[in-house]
């Protein structure tokens, strides 16, 4: 049922998108230091990088938020992800797809819910992975317009449209600054 190849272009398209919202947020010294962008992004790269672990069978590692010293500092976490991601990606079958995966945290949604969470296969957690990611990122882009900031336009079939870019990072110099933004 699942198709490794198109999860692994929904991925690409994922980390040129996350990339691109992080080129808008950096370009704007008043939306950088915004707590709600800032939170958003943190929670975004979190997620991702939980599910990698889940997907690898290690436990999850969950930093404090207050472990990241400045918004630069979320943004190279963020890409380091992605990297992982990838290389992850590249080591997997199709058949792996299919394979169950536990969800530590399920049995506080049967608890919220009343009834047991059903099982989910890897390919069910990838959607939710690229699907979640795409949610938070509206939310983001919605806050840099309020804040006059300029959201970059993200839908997967514009980066289609585009030719399937590589993902341009922002980079930042010694001094934790964006370049090139």
């Amino acid at each position: 049922m699942a198709n490794l190849a198109m999860l692994s272009e929904l991925f690409r398209h994922m980390e040129w998108a996350d990339a691109q919202v992080w080129r808008s947020v950096l370009a704007s010294p008043q939306v950088a230091t915004d707590a709600v962008v800032r939170d958003r992004l943190f929670h975004v790269h979190l997620v991702q990088r939980a599910f990698l672990y889940i997907w690898r069978q290690r436990p999850p590692e969950f930093p404090e938020r207050s472990s990241f010293p400045s918004v630069i500092a979320i943004a190279s976490w963020g890409q380091q992800c992605h990297a992982e991601i990838a290389q992850w990606l590249g080591a997997i079958d199709e058949a792996a797809l299919e394979r169950p995966v536990t969800i530590p945290w399920a049995e506080h949604v049967a608890d919220r819910f009343g009834q047991p969470a059903a099982p989910v296969t890897l390919a069910q957690t990838m959607l939710q992975v690229a699907w979640h990611s795409t949610h938070h990122r509206g939310q983001v882009n919605a806050r840099l317009r309020e804040l006059g900031g300029d959201p970059p336009l993200v839908d997967f079939l514009v980066w289609v449209w585009f030719g399937k870019p590589a993902t341009n990072w922002p980079a930042v110099d010694a001094d934790s600054r964006p370049v090139g933004v």
